[in-house]
């Protein structure tokens, strides 16, 4: 991953603005989140015992059977750390451990911001609604209006960010799924019938 990925942070850019799409996926989960936070505080390798005891500690899991320990540790094993290592992300050996193999792919600040979304019970949920290419900006666009906006307003704005986007396209795909699917997730409140987008202020206020 290049150093211009944790470029971003305190700007108005959106999260994720530099972040190639094709990560998105690796970034939809809390615990790799979190192991990216781990490797990113430290800046060295940690071994396979060392990441599991920070991520229980971090998760505030129970400890007290050892199941917690193990369940993570697996989880680690044969899933996260091979999924951030296939994209790149770390540098994972059972033996030796993992390290990051450049920058985080993900500024601090906007990975704190992520984080924050994973404390309540329908973190994973608004992960997966929130971290994709078109939905992180409709977030921001979102965050910086304070009235209500129409879907062709909307539209319009993302269309100025990124003039590749077709605008009566964008219109389409927001009507029949990016609106939906974030109202669904609780981040705005949609009208389809008037096509005015409301934004719900504590979970924004958490994203941004």
């Amino acid at each position: 991953m290049s150093s211009e990925a944790s470029s971003g942070g305190g700007s108005k850019q959106d999260p994720l603005a530099d972040v190639p799409t094709e990560c998105y996926d690796v970034l939809r989960h809390p615990r790799r989140l979190r192991l990216l936070e781990v490797l990113g505080t430290y800046r060295t390798r940690l071994t396979l015992e060392e990441l599991t005891t920070e991520l229980v500690e971090r998760e505030s899991l129970e400890v007290s059977t050892g199941q917690a320990r193990h369940d993570v540790r697996v989880s680690l094993v044969h899933n996260h750390l091979p999924r951030l290592a296939e994209y790149d992300i770390v540098e994972w050996d059972a033996e030796t451990g993992a390290e990051l193999v450049d920058d985080p792919p993900v500024h601090p600040a906007d990975l704190a911001r992520l984080l924050a979304l994973c404390e309540g019970d329908r973190g994973q949920e608004l992960l997966d609604a929130i971290v994709h290419p078109v939905r992180m900006p409709i977030v921001s666009v979102l965050s910086d209006h304070k009235r209500p906006l129409s879907v062709e307003q909307l539209a319009s704005e993302l269309v100025a960010h990124d003039t590749d986007v077709d605008a009566e396209r964008a219109t389409l795909s927001l009507y029949h799924s990016h609106l939906p699917m974030l109202a669904d997730a609780g981040v705005l409140e949609f009208d389809h019938e008037s096509g005015l987008i409301v934004r719900d202020e504590q979970e924004l206020s958490t994203i941004q």
